[in-house]
């Protein structure tokens, strides 16, 4: 593996979206328009702290706008570091039982120029409406913010949960410390999941009928 695809692992970047762009994203001309503005004013923004709430349903491209950002970012040697909010409720617990875990995350949390958190609040019932998460993740999640926003530093978010329904999911010091760190930008769409596993199928399908053809 070459060092590019390494450090993009260590930054949290899955293998996925290492050869993607900001601009392939097609779904929604008017979040890829304000994702692209954010880049072109990433020093700005550092300097406000401010980051991105993207929301939406399922599939609609939010961690591919995210993380190709943030691959976009690191090209411009920006510091960043993506975690999924399963793994970032495994990294603050491991920070209870070892000083050291603690001091590296810490230190993590505050030298990074931009935090990515992927899966943001995945929790909807299914009509759609928000269903409360653990009192250990809310802790988790208010710290990691509360601490970004001390620091002046920017977080991204993706999320399915609409940003009037956090304080639900959350807690309304969640809610607050949003209102006061991210912008949101609504991510619509049709589920691209959907297309890339139909055109797939598609391409299995020819091949097995070019396999499958007699010799001439």
């Amino acid at each position: 593996m070459d060092k590019k695809r390494q450090y993009l692992l260590d930054c949290g970047i899955k293998c996925a979206w290492h050869n993607k762009t900001v601009d392939e994203f097609t779904n929604d001309a008017d979040a890829l328009d304000a994702v692209v503005r954010y880049i072109e004013r990433a020093d700005e923004m550092i300097r406000k702290g401010v980051g991105l709430y993207l929301w939406g349903a399922n599939g609609t491209g939010k961690s591919h706008l995210m993380n190709t950002a943030f691959i976009t970012f690191i090209e411009r040697k920006y510091r960043c570091r993506v975690f999924s909010m399963d793994d970032i409720v495994s990294h603050v617990t491991a920070t209870w039982y070892s000083d050291e875990q603690r001091d590296a995350f810490q230190n993590m949390l505050c030298r990074v120029d931009f935090l990515g958190i992927d899966e943001f609040g995945k929790n909807v019932d299914a009509d759609g409406n928000p269903l409360p998460l653990p009192d250990l993740v809310k802790r988790v999640i208010e710290s990691v913010l509360r601490y970004r926003v001390q620091m002046n530093k920017p977080v991204w978010i993706t999320s399915n949960t609409d940003p009037k329904n956090v304080r639900k999911v959350f807690s309304e010091d969640v809610g607050s410390l949003l209102n006061e760190a991210v912008i949101s930008v609504l991510v619509r769409g049709n589920d691209y999941r959907k297309t890339v596993i139909q055109k797939r199928l598609k391409n299995l399908l020819l091949s097995l009928i070019h396999i499958s053809e007699p010799t001439r």
